[in-house]
């Protein structure tokens, strides 16, 4: 019986810190949902040279003149 306790003992502290790590976890996702989202950062790419912007891709979009 005194066994018991004692493992029960130190159970209830081991429960006691996972429940604290999980309030924790579940605090930092309510405030992350909270926070607006942050703004979208430009990709770099190899081929351009830093500080100008590479050329824009044709479009598929348009139809293009018909062949003969």
């Amino acid at each position: 019986m005194i066994r018991l306790d004692r493992i029960a003992s130190e159970m209830n502290a081991w429960l006691l810190a996972v429940a604290i790590g999980l309030g924790m976890l579940d605090l930092t996702v309510l405030v992350a949902k909270c926070l607006p989202a942050l703004p979208e950062m430009p990709v770099a790419t190899a081929d351009a040279p830093a500080g100008h912007a590479p050329a824009p891709a044709p479009s598929l979009a348009t139809p293009s003149a018909p062949r003969s």
